[in-house]
């Protein structure tokens, strides 16, 4: 399975290569290389916040869940530095807020559109630098690289 998603990673790279040397033309064509890096920082930078890349995974992998049902598989959340990621990833449009007029109120959390695109994006990254990180780990113990690895 691994090997598979390994040969998955190589391809998905080198057939987009060529898209993606447009997309630095693109975010380089106004010779302005510094604002353009400091706008993607700024883009990206809701996701750099303690937090924001877990909140984010999680309700990818997940799905829909409650505020306490985030705050229990991320473990070490504090509840005010997770309604304050949940608030932030609200406001780019990564993350959407659906209350019910329930008693108690009842709120949900799911990653929008916007949010579901952004984290496809990063998985094929996720996954090249763990099965990466596994392959090194297992060379600098002397490890063969066993099958599915």
């Amino acid at each position: 399975m691994v090997r598979s998603l390994d040969d998955f990673l190589d391809e998905l790279a080198a057939g987009h290569r060529a898209r993606m040397e447009e997309v630095v033309e693109w975010l380089t064509r106004t010779g302005h290389l510094e604002r353009e890096i400091t706008a993607s920082v700024e883009a990206l930078s809701v996701l750099f916040h303690k937090w924001g890349i877990e909140v984010c995974f999680l309700l990818r992998m997940k799905g829909t869940l409650r505020f306490n049902e985030i705050k229990m598989m991320l473990g070490t959340i504090g509840s005010r530095t997770l309604s304050q990621r949940l608030k932030d990833l609200e406001s780019q449009g990564i993350v959407a807020r659906k209350a019910y007029a329930e008693v108690p109120v009842r709120v949900e959390y799911a990653l929008t559109q916007r949010g579901m695109k952004m984290a496809d994006l990063f998985l094929p990254v996720i996954a090249h630098l763990r099965i990466s990180s596994v392959r090194e780990r297992r060379r600098a113990e002397g490890q063969a690289d066993p099958a599915g690895y």
